[in-house]
């Protein structure tokens, strides 16, 4: 049977243009922490946004058997799922499953993208498998004048994924442009595109997909014809992060492409060449004359024939809950929050839009949340302010974990804090966090919690084994060996979040499985990990933490390191920088970092922690005797400041240091194995500001005055390479501390 013309029209070439977002939008991350999980399943939160959209995932599997490139069915299978046309009435919005992700990718609110977290993980995989198409020239277009929005040497976004024809006469054809009216086309030089003809429902064309983000400079605009506009683009390895690549070994671009835009960058800065870009190597410019030429000819004879874009308030006192963690400590991912999750980012909508909240009443209160520079929920109970969620549950049979962070601030507080209409909750009686399994059974934490204190809370039920556990900031506070639970036969439970409470609430999840003991620690007490490796494009800003707290950086280079690769801090001026981290601004809260060093030059401060009015924790080389030394400014009762003086740090050689603080065992230092010192006198930290500590590897940047320290000078470069950066909202104990020191390369996974 021959096919019709609209079975081979693919209008993703000229679609999605006209709409790009002329602002530099957040990049698109968080996304990669969802497992890869089935296209039924990456699917099922966008059920209820695409019409007809479980015919059309079926379709799409059962033409992706036996794919090409190494994919699997369900990778192989998003693709084609992307390229698929739904039928939609000529008076409506395009309602296929690209037009749909497309737009959501251009709006500034990147919330409105968690719902397609699952599939992007899937999809995103999928592609990212594929080889880089070779550096190519490509084409698209749109039916009007939009070459006003690209006037020559501006550089672009283009945000969603682009679909591109390798050939000029495709687009020039009836069933797309033509060669008649307005026309604006694009001649795009590639990098990284991706030819997805293999796994498309478009097997007649060679579609080159470009990925959102794309980074385009507008070389040069062309005015052919009264009626059509050619815009040449080249493609560029951006500055920064705009897409984190969907997994740690994903290379986004080819590599050589990547190692030659770094080395171009730097030699624009050596030299600024304000020559015309046509005037500066003449072999490019007649190899770019002869595709003007080429241009010109394909128009000349279309010609001839046709002749026709709250603050909050800060959170104070120490936590009076001292909780007792053992050293099997773990790195983990997040999971996938299965069935909810909130966020309380200024909206009390679920992650993936099923059982999204409601409030009787119109001005919900929000202030900083725990995950800045998001924010959380306030209950005030002055007026009734509970949150319902009438879209049910199953808990069938189910095992399940609740987590979330919370301030309590009334300790009379008897309040339920998530009441379930099978009689099932979690309470908080008199500072006490109880979980009521049903009339039979429940657990009371035997510890109070500090008032106006971020304190991540967690409560387990094993199906299986019939247990539950109490945890609160990640150590087990209360267990249950077995409970019955008859209130879990339910397939209509609602939700009721806040009843009574008086507090802050962020960062709430509910999800179908066990978490582990570690997994939880992991959630509750991990306030960054950047493990600092190259990989892809920028990977080293990446917090693989619960948290994702990514960074910015500049002057830095990946280099080999003591696990995969680290940061080279080799470049004047080069630093690592990330802030907005709670454990660090509370008074008296503990916390710990912990990091791989390698000096290259004997002296110089490797960490900072501070703002623009405090200076909290230095860390460096002293420069009379390469000494490693940690200086608190104001620590002590009378606000003196204490250094910390450890043994001499060799050059060229990787070494582990660690610093602890807690309130009741003060600072502490500790070099490999080794325990460096104590200061007892060091009883308080210089964190008494509203304004969030910054964390700084390399050179120091801020205001505030860190000076003073034994023998170090802020104003020193450090010379050398740094790895496996961690921060964690606890006191860490030795024997973590040494499974630390036991990263090396020959380890698949972290010991720690």
């Amino acid at each position: 049977m021959t096919s019709s013309p609209e079975e081979n029209n693919n209008p993703r070439y000229i679609a999605g243009v006209s709409d790009e977002p002329k602002q530099m939008l957040q990049p698109i991350t968080g996304y990669v922490y969802e497992p890869l999980l089935p296209l039924e399943k990456a699917c099922e939160p966008l059920l209820d946004i695409i019409d007809r959209l479980e015919a059309h995932i079926w379709i799409a599997k059962q033409n992706s058997k036996n794919p090409a490139d190494g994919l699997t069915e369900d990778e192989s299978a998003s693709i084609r799922l992307y390229t698929m046309e739904w039928d939609t009435a000529p008076d409506k919005p395009c309602s296929s499953l690209y037009s749909q992700l497309n737009r959501t990718l251009k709006q500034v609110d990147r919330t409105k993208l968690r719902p397609w977290f699952r599939y992007l993980k899937l999809f995103l995989t999928a592609l990212a498998k594929l080889p880089c198409a070779p550096h190519q020239t490509v084409w698209r277009g749109v039916r009007k004048d939009q070459s006003a929005d690209y006037p020559p040497g501006t550089e672009v976004t283009w945000w969603a994924f682009s679909s591109c024809t390798t050939s000029l006469n495709v687009l020039e054809s009836d069933l797309y442009l033509g060669n008649t009216g307005t026309r604006t086309l694009f001649s795009i030089e590639t990098i990284n595109g991706r030819t997805i003809r293999s796994h498309s429902h478009f097997t007649t064309e060679d579609e080159i997909l470009l990925l959102p983000g794309t980074y385009l400079e507008v070389k040069s605009r062309l005015n052919p014809a009264p009626d059509l506009h050619i815009v040449h683009l080249q493609q560029k390895v951006p500055p920064h992060i705009l897409l984190e690549p969907p997994f740690p070994e994903a290379q986004l671009f080819p590599a050589h492409v990547y190692h030659t835009d770094m080395k171009n960058t730097s030699t624009s800065e050596k030299k600024n060449d304000n020559r015309p870009w046509y005037k500066q190597k003449k072999f490019i410019f007649a190899g770019v004359l002869a595709l003007l030429l080429i241009i010109f000819i394909v128009v000349l004879t279309t010609l001839l024939v046709t002749r026709k874009t709250n603050s909050g308030t800060a959170l104070t006192t120490p936590t009076e809950f001292l909780p007792n963690y053992d050293s099997n400590i773990s790195v983990y991912n997040p999971v996938s929050v299965g069935i909810a999750f909130y966020s309380f980012d200024n909206s009390l909508l679920d992650l993936y839009c099923l059982r999204d909240g409601q409030m009787n009443r119109p001005d919900v209160m929000y202030t900083m949340g725990y995950v800045a520079p998001g924010e959380a929920v306030v209950f005030n109970q002055s007026i009734a302010t509970p949150i319902y969620v009438m879209n049910p549950f199953d808990f069938r049979n189910q095992t399940f974990t609740i987590e979330a962070f919370i301030v309590l601030m009334n300790d009379s507080t008897n309040a339920s804090l998530i009441q379930f209409s099978s009689g099932m909750s979690i309470n908080i009686e008199t500072s006490r966090l109880t979980f009521v399994i049903n009339e039979l059974y429940q657990l009371v934490s035997p510890f109070t919690l500090s008032m106006n204190v971020w304190h991540h809370i967690a409560v387990v039920y094993d199906m299986t084994s019939g247990s539950s556990s109490i945890y609160i900031d990640g150590a087990i506070a209360k267990q249950l060996g077995y409970a019955s639970n008859s209130n879990n036969q339910n397939a209509n439970v609602t939700l009721t979040i806040g009843s009574g409470f008086i507090g802050v609430l962020d960062q709430l999840s509910i999800s179908l499985t066990v978490k582990s003991s570690d997994q939880i620690r992991w959630d509750a007490t991990v306030a960054a990990y950047y493990p600092l490796d190259g990989g892809s494009l920028n990977t080293w800003l990446l917090d693989y933490g619960p948290n994702c707290r990514n960074a910015s950086a500049a002057g830095v280079r990946s280099v080999a390191g003591q696990v995969r690769q680290a940061l080279s801090f080799n470049i004047s001026g080069a630093y690592f920088q990330a802030s907005s981290f709670p454990s660090l601004d509370l008074a008296n809260n503990s916390f710990s970092v912990a990091l791989w060093v390698r000096p290259d030059n004997q002296s110089g401060i490797f960490l900072t922690v501070a703002n623009s009015k405090a200076c909290l924790l230095v860390l460096g080389v002293r420069n009379n005797d390469n000494r490693l030394v940690a200086y608190l400014p104001y620590s002590t009762s009378t606000n003196t400041s204490v250094s910390l003086v450890g043994s001499t740090m060799a050059s060229g050689k990787w070494v582990h240091v660690a610093f602890t603080w807690s309130y009741a065992n003060q600072a502490q230092l500790y070099k490999e194995t080794a325990w460096q010192g104590r200061s007892s006198s060091a009883t308080r930290l210089n964190n008494r500001s509203d304004e969030p500590m910054t964390v700084t590897l390399g050179m120091y940047r801020g205001t505030a005055n860190c000076s003073g320290g034994d023998g170090l000078d802020v104003t020193e470069q450090f010379v050398g390479s740094l790895d496996e950066f961690y921060i964690f909202s606890r006191e860490l104990q030795q024997n973590e501390i040494e499974k630390l020191n036991l990263t090396t390369n020959s380890q698949d996974n972290h010991p720690l």
